[in-house]
C-alpha cells in the first residue's frame, strides 16, 4: 500500500471511530429526559451476535419491573473499535457503570487495577435473586459452571474477582446438512479423525469432477486454528501430563516455555513433529489463502455454500441459524484414535471440554456512581431466573448451573468425559515467541513448505522468544506482588485489630504467596538455563 493510500486509510479510520464514538454517547445518553427521575446504568459490550441484544434487554426488562426506580441502557461497541473506546471512557471519566472485560485486551490487569471495582465480597455470599431455587443458599461463584475460574472474571495477578459471565465458551464444527447429504447420502457426522479426512476427500473429490468450488472447510486464520488445536493436542497427550511443574494436571502457557528451556521438550520430540505434519495436513482442506482471512470471511463462504464444513465458536450458532439458507448440524472436533497408524502413538483418547470457561464477563466501573445498582443487576444477570430469560433468547449456553437448555442446544455443551490435552495447541507461548511461530507458519502451510523448514525455523527463534516473554511476565508479576503488599498491610490490620474481620485474608496470604512462589521458580530457572543453548534439549 502506498504512503498515500496509507494516510487516506487512517484518515477514514479515524473519522469512523469518531463518527462511532459520538453515536455511542448519544445513544448512551438519549433515554434520560427531563420528567425520568430513575437511576441509570449504562452497560457497554461488544456482543453483537444476532438475538444477544434482544435477550439482554429482555433480562433488562425483567430487572425494571422488580425495580421501576432503575432505567438500565445498553451500550453496543462493535468489537473492532471496543478496546479504544474502553479505554478513552475509563481515562474520561465518562464511561458506562457495567462494561464488558477481555482478557486478551492489552494491560487488563493494569486497567482492572485502576478502573474496576473487585466483586469479590458479593460473589463469597449467596445471590439473593437465587431464593427459592436449587441454587439458594450456594455462594455466588459457586452456582456458575466454571466457578468464575476464567481470566476475564478473575485476575490471577491481583487475587480478585471482577467479571459476571454470560455464557460458556467453546468450539464446534458446523456442517451443511443438505450439502452432507447430497455428497454422502446421509447426514451422518464424522465420529474420528479418520472419517472427517474422508469426508474432505469426498468433498474435494466431488469438485474435481463437477467443477463445484466446494472446499471441505470454510477459511480463516482463528477457524483452521479452532481446528487444529485439539487434534494436535491428543497428538502429544502423554507429554502434556509431564509439564506440569505441580502436578496438578493444568498447564500454563509459561509452563510450556520453562519445559522447553529445561530440556524437557524440543522440535525434535516425535510427538511435536507430528503436530506439525498433522496442522499441514489440515490446512490442505482450508480454502486457499485461509491464513489472511478473518472469521467473517469464514462464515461467508459457510453460508453461500462455498464449504461444507465451518470451525468456530458456539457464540456464532445464534448468527449462523440466523443466516442460513440451510439446515446446521454441529459436533466437537473429532477425536483421534490411539490405534490410529500415523499420529496415534502419544494419544490417550478424546480430549475433555470439562475445563471450558464461561466468557462473556461484565465489570463494574469503580467510579460509577450507582456502584449498588450495577452490582444489583449483574446479580440479577447471573442468577438462574436471569440466566434462564437470557439463554432461552439468545440459544447461547448459560453460564449458571441447573438452567434448562433448549435439546438441539445440548450439542454445544462442553465433552466432559476425555483428558486433558492443551500441549502446544496454542502454538507455542505468548508475545514473542507466538509472534514468531505464528508469523512463519508459511513455511509450513504455504505452497512449498514443509515441517522441516519450518521446525528449522523454530528451532533457532524460539528459544530466545520465549525466554524474552518469560522475563517480561516476571517483572510484570513483581510489580503486582508489590502493588498488592499495602492492600494485604491494611487486611491484616483489620484481622487483628480488635472488633476487628478477617474475612478473606488469609485466603489472599496465601494466593500471594503462591504467586510469589511462581516468580521465584521462574526467576531460578531462567538463571539456570540462561547459558543452555537450544540444541541440548533432548527429544
Amino acid at each position: 500500500m502506498s504512503k498515500r493510500r496509507w494516510r487516506l486509510f487512517l484518515a477514514v479510520m479515524a473519522v469512523a471511530f469518531v463518527v462511532c464514538t459520538v453515536h455511542i454517547v448519544r445513544v448512551s445518553f438519549r433515554s434520560r429526559d427531563a420528567g425520568d427521575h430513575r437511576k441509570v446504568i449504562r452497560v457497554g459490550h461488544f456482543l453483537l451476535h444476532s438475538g444477544v441484544r434482544d435477550a439482554l434487554q429482555e433480562v433488562i426488562d425483567a430487572y425494571e419491573r422488580r425495580h421501576p426506580d432503575v432505567h438500565i441502557v445498553q451500550v453496543p461497541v462493535p468489537e473492532r473499535t471496543y478496546l479504544q473506546f474502553l479505554r478513552t471512557q475509563l481515562v474520561a471519566g465518562t464511561a458506562p457503570d457495567i462494561l464488558q472485560l477481555g482478557a486478551h485486551f492489552t494491560g487488563m490487569d493494569e486497567m482492572r487495577t485502576r478502573y474496576f471495582r473487585t466483586i469479590t465480597h458479593w460473589v463469597e455470599e449467596p445471590n439473593p435473586y437465587n431464593a427459592g431455587t436449587p441454587l439458594a443458599g450456594l455462594r455466588w461463584r459457586d452456582t456458575f459452571v466454571d466457578g468464575l475460574d476464567n481470566t476475564e472474571a478473575y485476575s490471577e495477578a491481583l487475587r480478585h474477582f471482577y467479571g459476571v459471565p454470560l455464557t460458556v465458551a467453546g468450539v464446534r464444527i458446523f456442517y451443511n446438512l443438505k450439502m452432507l447429504k447430497a455428497l454422502t447420502g446421509s447426514e451422518r457426522l464424522p465420529q474420528t479423525y479418520a472419517e472427517l479426512v474422508a469426508l474432505c476427500r469426498t468433498v474435494e473429490a466431488h469438485s474435481r469432477q463437477t467443477g463445484e468450488h466446494v472446499v471441505p472447510f470454510a477459511g480463516s486464520r482463528m477457524s483452521a486454528l479452532f481446528l487444529m488445536s485439539p487434534l494436535v493436542s491428543s497428538v502429544s497427550q502423554r507429554r502434556y501430563y509431564e509439564m506440569g511443574a505441580d502436578h496438578a494436571l493444568r498447564v500454563t502457557d509459561w509452563d510450556y516455555g520453562l519445559a522447553y528451556l529445561q530440556g524437557r521438550w524440543s522440535f525434535d520430540t516425535p510427538s511435536i513433529r507430528l503436530g506439525y505434519a498433522l496442522t499441514r495436513e489440515l490446512a490442505q482442506y482450508q480454502k486457499p489463502g485461509f491464513y489472511q482471512l478473518a472469521n467473517t470471511d469464514a462464515a461467508m463462504q459457510f453460508l453461500q455454500g462455498e464449504a461444507l464444513m465451518l470451525t468456530t465458536f458456539v457464540l456464532d450458532v445464534s448468527n449462523l441459524k440466523a443466516q442460513a439458507s440451510f439446515a446446521i448440524g454441529a459436533a466437537p472436533v473429532p477425536a483421534i484414535a490411539p490405534d490410529d497408524a500415523v499420529y496415534g502413538a502419544e494419544v490417550m483418547g478424546p480430549v475433555s471440554e470439562l475445563s471450558s470457561k464461561a466468557s462473556g464477563n461484565f465489570g463494574i466501573v469503580a467510579a460509577s456512581p450507582h456502584a449498588a445498582e450495577a452490582v444489583d443487576f449483574l446479580r440479577f444477570l447471573g442468577s438462574k431466573p436471569g440466566m434462564e430469560i437470557f439463554s432461552r433468547r439468545s440459544t447461547w449456553l448459560p453460564s449458571v448451573t441447573n438452567v434448562e437448555i433448549e435439546p438441539w442446544m445440548k450439542q454445544m455443551q462442553p465433552v466432559q468425559a476425555g483428558y486433558a490435552g492443551r500441549f502446544f495447541a496454542e502454538y507455542a507461548g505468548k508475545g514473542d515467541a507466538r509472534f514468531v511461530m505464528g508469523n512463519q507458519l508459511h513455511l509450513l502451510i504455504g505452497q512449498g513448505g514443509s515441517v522441516d523448514a519450518f521446525l528449522a525455523m523454530a528451532r533457532q527463534n524460539y528459544g530466545p522468544a520465549i525466554r524474552i516473554d518469560l522475563l517480561k511476565d516476571n517483572r510484570e508479576a513483581q510489580q503486582n506482588l508489590r502493588r498488592q503488599e499495602p492492600a494485604l498491610a491494611a487486611a491484616y490490620l483489620r484481622a487483628t485489630l480488635p472488633g476487628g474481620e478477617a474475612t478473606g485474608y488469609w485466603q489472599d496470604v496465601s494466593s500471594q504467596n503462591g504467586y510469589e512462589a511462581r516468580v521465584l521458580r521462574n526467576r531460578l530457572i531462567l538463571a539456570q538455563t540462561a547459558a543452555v543453548p537450544a540444541s541440548a534439549a533432548t527429544p
